[in-house]
């Protein structure tokens, strides 16, 4: 299900017509310029939803992320480039991140800068010594990841 592709080979039409996430793995200078042009959202996620979290028992936080996410998604009526969400991988949320990008990708056009890195089709997130690490295999999601 999941395309890994060179930055060289896709254009703003490409990213335009998308309906799934596209994880951006590395930014070169070409796909930078691509994304300035197309003056997207930049959604820095961790401070909004640690805001909106905050506000919850701390018993109920864990289930109430994908929500909350969901709800500072819908605030926003344009496509997103999202960063600063390494908050996700924290364990006590047991989540599926990539997933949650699919979820997204089904009510808003999204972009994500990759925080981890690119292995063998695997995306990953820390290192195996870190308890927040977690590893996806990109053939068993329907994403494009861009090197």
């Amino acid at each position: 299900m999941g395309a890994v592709l060179m930055s060289s080979k896709i254009n703003k039409d490409d990213i335009n017509k998308t309906t799934i996430p596209i994880i951006l793995c590395s930014l070169t200078p070409r796909l930078n310029k691509i994304i300035d042009d197309s003056h997207y959202y930049e959604l820095s996620l961790n401070k909004l939803l640690a805001e909106a979290l905050v506000k919850k028992d701390i018993s109920d936080r864990p289930q109430s992320v994908t929500d909350e996410i969901m709800k500072i998604i819908a605030s926003i009526h344009e496509t997103v480039i999202l960063t600063d969400y390494e908050m996700l991988f924290d364990p006590r949320y047991k989540m599926d991140v990539i997933r949650l990008f699919y979820e997204i990708s089904r009510r808003a056009k999204i972009l994500v800068k990759w925080c981890g890195t690119i292995n063998d089709n695997r995306l990953e997130y820390a290192t195996p010594a870190h308890k927040d690490f977690h590893t996806y295999n990109i053939q068993d999601y329907d994403i494009i990841c861009v090197i």
